[in-house]
């Protein structure tokens, strides 16, 4: 019997175009892992029923002797997988229901010539292995038939089904297919589903045939190819995505569609009626971003590029990032805690945007393992989406928590003082939530602002430029970065990677002493980071003054000028200096000392206010 639905299977998907190897390498990208896949949406049952041929070209100088999957809705099956137990059964705000949970079965597996293959499950079912009959040789395919049902839990963290304000199920479909892990030259590198690990894939190419009824709209990864009736009740739309990593889609039968043309590059908002005054903020933030990150690392390649609105409902589905498809909605936070939930965000929407379109250019297409080095794409992307924040909104992205106004930095600053001895680079699994937090997001983008701040805006918009045209589409690490970053720089920024990145340093820079002719300086801290200090004279002149800060302490002495005022870092460069608020001092008190002593006044209520925090 299961002889005959293989032979089905491969009757009804061989209906697919599957690329050559002849054809293979002519896209943007590696053609190693494509998929061909149709799947029915049953909605009453939250299931999915899919057949799918997978096409792996060996890339490698190994053979490879087996095939590991990835089977990440087994995450969802039950309170005994590492995700959910690690996660505490919490995962962006949202708890777990046992009773709506998720899971995929695979109910057959064989080569495309019917050869059967043995599924053997790995760890908590996250992973599963199938040994081939003879090594796939380097430069070779394989190519495997695969049947298998996805149940789709109640969305608890990126995935599954929610109400909308209609009473009517949503559904966000990711992570929903057996996937293959990255064959590298040491073996399979795919990992158990961990609660804080995301993604890391091949590139090919999909073609996806979605089955479900007539009444319900898709958006999804890719161009639409085309739609066709199906059975009573039902259509198929077809779906092609090429040069990317994954492929995610969303059904709703209320979804309502908006485009604006940005260049070459159609940009799509698919949302739900109840945000329809999301509309024209999101569009404004989607071709700002589409704009600006293509002017600063590279143009966006893709004919169209999706953002999608989440239910009320559902927001655990929100803010994700999947190639040529994003999620946004209207109560996402960046990845912040469920403790911060409560914070109001006046332009959050556009900081989600934006955050999660940036993702296009690092996890998308730069493609970084987001499972070994989550730091790379989420520090990347949020320094992208600071640095454009900024630029657009100046400081509307101000948060009000307890009365008090502070910015986003601010928020992240918070975060980093918590824990400023977490290094960024680790395995996700490595660190605590909180660590996660801290070494993926908010230590990342203070720290790449700084270097910014350091090296120049110029010079640093030429890395990441010179990074990303150099490996997009090649899965670089950490020590490809540090590469390119020396090479534009002309040195290594050895502070910046050894004490920051692989390192636990720290920095606090404060002025110490000053009088007529001379002021002190101190350095606290292992992390030596080259600073400014205005030095305001009592004729009123003012000079900044450079200092490498590789002293733990220096006084500099001017012994024809009357010094009045120093301040350390005035434009606020370093961000990662640990406490702003003794950065500076006045020797005597007149009109302008005592704005420098508000300034002080002001660094010290936002240091306390970071703190309690912190605690």
């Amino acid at each position: 019997m299961q002889k005959i639905t293989l032979i089905l299977i491969m009757l009804v998907l061989l209906a697919f175009p599957v690329r050559s190897a002849a054809a293979q390498g002519e896209g943007l990208a590696p053609d190693i892992a494509s998929y061909d896949i149709q799947v029915r949406l049953d909605v009453e049952q939250r299931l999915l029923e899919g057949q799918e041929i997978i096409t792996y070209v060996n890339t490698t100088q190994e053979p490879i002797p087996d095939l590991v999957f990835h089977l990440y809705l087994n995450a969802f099956r039950d309170e005994n997988s590492l995700f959910l137990s690690e996660s505490s059964l919490q995962h962006r705000g949202k708890v777990f229901d046992p009773e709506s949970n998720g899971w995929v079965e695979v109910d057959a597996v064989s080569l495309l010539d019917g050869t059967g293959l043995e599924l053997e499950l790995l760890e908590d079912g996250t992973l599963a292995r199938a040994e081939l009959p003879q090594p796939v040789a380097p430069g070779e395919r394989v190519q495997v038939v695969m049947s298998f049902r996805s149940k789709l839990p109640l969305v608890f963290a990126r995935t599954g089904w929610a109400l909308d304000a209609q009473g009517d199920p949503f559904f966000m479909v990711g992570q929903w297919f057996p996937k293959l892990g990255v064959w590298e030259e040491e073996g399979w590198n795919a990992y158990p589903f961990y609660s804080n690990a995301e993604f890391y894939a091949d590139f090919g190419t999909y073609d996806v045939a979605i089955t479900l009824p007539e009444s319900y709209e898709t958006a999804a990864s890719g161009m639409p190819v085309s739609s066709q009736p199906a059975d009573e009740g039902m259509k198929t739309v077809t779906y092609r995505a090429e040069d990317v990593i994954d492929f995610a889609w969303a059904a709703s039968p209320n979804f309502q569609t908006t485009s604006r043309q940005v260049g070459n590059v159609e940009l799509l908002y698919v949302y739900l009626p109840e945000h329809e005054w999301t509309v024209e903020r999101v569009l404004d933030a989607g071709e700002a971003a589409l704009v600006h990150f293509g002017e600063w690392y590279g143009p966006y390649p893709y004919q169209r590029l999706t953002v999608l609105d989440t239910p009320d409902e559902g927001q655990g589905a929100g803010g994700m990032e999947y190639p040529t498809l994003v999620t946004a909605g209207t109560m996402s936070l960046l990845g912040l805690g469920p403790e911060l939930g409560q914070a109001g965000i006046e332009r959050s929407l556009e900081l989600v945007t934006i955050h999660e379109i940036g993702h296009q250019w690092w996890q998308s297409m730069v493609a970084f393992n987001e499972v070994e080095e989550p730091w790379l794409d989420e520090g990347f992307t949020d320094y992208s989406a600071v640095r454009l924040a900024r630029e657009l909104y100046g400081d509307e992205s101000a948060i009000t928590a307890g009365g008090v106004e502070v910015s986003y930095l601010d928020l992240r600053r918070m975060e980093y003082q918590i824990s400023p001895q977490v290094p960024m680079y680790g395995k996700a699994w490595e660190f605590d939530s909180l660590q996660y937090g801290v070494a993926s997001y908010s230590k990342p983008v203070l720290s790449l602002l700084t270097l910014e701040g350091v090296l120049g805006e110029e010079t640093m918009l030429e890395i990441m430029s010179t990074f990303f045209e150099r490996y997009r589409f090649s899965h670089p690490s950490t020590e490809d970065f540090r590469q390119v970053a020396a090479e534009v720089n002309g040195e290594d920024v050895a502070w910046f990677f050894d004490g920051l990145v692989y390192g636990g340093d720290t920095v606090n820079y404060r002025l110490t002493g000053i009088d007529e002719h001379s002021f002190t300086v101190q350095r606290s801290g292992e992390l030596a980071v080259p600073v400014e200090i205005l030095v305001t004279f009592e004729d009123g002149e003012t000079m900044m003054v450079p200092w490498d800060g590789a002293e733990t302490e220096r006084t500099f002495t001017y012994p024809d000028r009357i010094v009045h005022i120093a301040e350390i870092d005035p434009e606020r460069k370093i961000l990662i200096d640990l406490v702003w608020s003794d950065n500076g001092l006045a020797r005597q008190v007149n009109s302008a000392s005592w704005l420098a002593l508000l300034g002080r006044i002001t660094y010290w209520l936002q240091d306390l206010l970071l703190a309690m925090g912190g605690l």
